[in-house]
């Protein structure tokens, strides 16, 4: 049985779209990179290369535009962390909605049928 999609923003899975966490937190800033599992106009899921430990601070979000390269950060804040290896971020700054959209629409040439 599969479950019914309750989400306003579907989520779109891109194969390959790397992103960088950076994380102000004390004593020093810390950054992770991973590959992005899912991300949708509000969010995006995260698996790290390495584990994280718990992710306290303030939290940016760097990747890039699949196509053109063009660089696009994201303030977010930690909305679940399933383990030390999977965050999903909840983006708080987002950028302008013309950015997100073509980030979005770039995202989807990734995804594998």
């Amino acid at each position: 049985m599969t479950a019914t999609e309750r989400r306003l923003h579907p989520r779109v899975c891109p194969q390959g779209l790397r992103a960088t966490i950076f994380v102000d937190s004390q004593p020093e800033p810390l950054s992770f990179e991973g590959d992005v599992l899912d991300i949708s106009l509000t969010g995006i899921k995260i698996k790290l290369d390495k584990p994280s430990g718990d992710l306290d601070g303030n939290i940016k979000i760097a990747l890039a535009l699949p196509d053109t390269g063009i660089p696009l950060t994201i303030s977010g804040v930690l909305k679940h962390q399933r383990n030390l290896s999977e965050v999903g971020l909840h983006y708080i700054d987002r950028p302008d909605n013309d950015k997100l959209d073509r980030l979005l629409f770039e995202c989807t040439k990734l995804v594998r049928n």
